[in-house]
């Protein structure tokens, strides 16, 4: 009798010759494609009111800021009503301040005012933007209006100054009408002299 070690030999070289053996070639592959669907989080910005606010206001006076005074004009009718909405508000108290009139800067100020007293949700993001235009403005006033008074100051002293001049000359006119003068003379013909 064998040891069973030894009779499972010839099995163990069966395994190891077919093992050998070439592969039977392939003619054709084919592939199979599975769609495979994964999802992957994709984080969107969200873009709060205040930012979009700010982004449009900057804008804006970036824009309106090199534009000429026709250009300015044209603007101003473009807004049109500024009822309308908070943001038509703002840009056209923007625009009105670089016109550099007296008049539109006050109805700037009165366009920012009511929207400052305005309780709108929509209003609520362009109320910061209005008081920073407001104060800049009240600024602007104050400093133009402190302008007009020294060029009033100005005038009236050039004007003073003119009438000293005048009274001046015609003083001086006078002395010299005075040490022009022919001598008084009496009726003999004799140089009359002061007398002390």
């Amino acid at each position: 009798m064998l040891p069973e070690r030894l009779r499972t030999l010839p099995a163990f070289f069966g395994v190891l010759m077919a093992a050998c053996a070439p592969l039977p070639q392939v003619t054709e592959v084919r592939t199979v494609s599975v769609p495979l669907r994964v999802e992957v989080p994709v984080a969107v910005p969200v873009v709060e009111p205040a930012d979009a606010v700010a982004r449009r206001f900057a804008a804006h006076h970036d824009r309106v800021r090199l534009l000429s005074p026709a250009e300015l004009q044209q603007e101003i009718a473009r807004i049109g009503d500024p009822a309308a909405s908070p943001a038509a508000t703002v840009e056209l108290a923007l625009a009105l301040g670089y016109t550099r009139q007296p008049a539109d800067l006050a109805r700037a100020i009165g366009l920012l005012d009511a929207l400052l007293r305005s309780a709108a949700p929509e209003a609520a993001p362009w109320l910061p933007w209005a008081r920073l235009l407001r104060s800049r403005y009240a600024e602007q006033r104050r400093a133009e209006e402190a302008a007009e008074r020294q060029a009033q100051q100005l005038r009236d002293t050039q004007r003073r100054l003119e009438q000293a001049q005048q009274q001046l000359e015609a003083l001086k006119a006078i002395e010299r009408s005075l040490t022009q003068r022919p001598p008084m003379t009496t009726p003999g013909g004799a140089e009359a002299r002061p007398s002390p």
